[in-house]
């Protein structure tokens, strides 16, 4: 964007962020120093772009909240990975 430098998607209108500057938008928080680290080693960082999706779906549950109950079931001396059923609904 002209007017504050956020950089918008190709589906996203010059307006989208501040509307053409009518809007001031907070400056963003520094990024973590170990982050900071990763994006600046361009090995890293296209490492990190690469798998951006990857990272992101390893997160997707963990905000997830439902209107029921979580039941754990135990996997101690069973083969498999741990298993919850989820009773209600779901939602981020």
């Amino acid at each position: 964007c002209a007017h504050c430098n956020a950089l918008l998607l190709s589906t996203e209108s010059d307006s989208f962020c501040c509307g053409n500057g009518s809007r001031a938008l907070p400056s963003l928080h520094a990024l973590p120093p170990r982050l900071q680290s990763l994006l600046g080693n361009p090995h890293h960082a296209c490492h990190l772009m690469e798998y951006s999706r990857v990272i992101n779906n390893l997160f997707t549950f963990a905000g997830i909240g439902v209107t029921g109950t979580f039941q754990q079931f135990s996997t101690r001396g069973h083969d498999g990975p741990p298993s919850v059923a989820i009773t209600g609904r779901t939602y981020h």
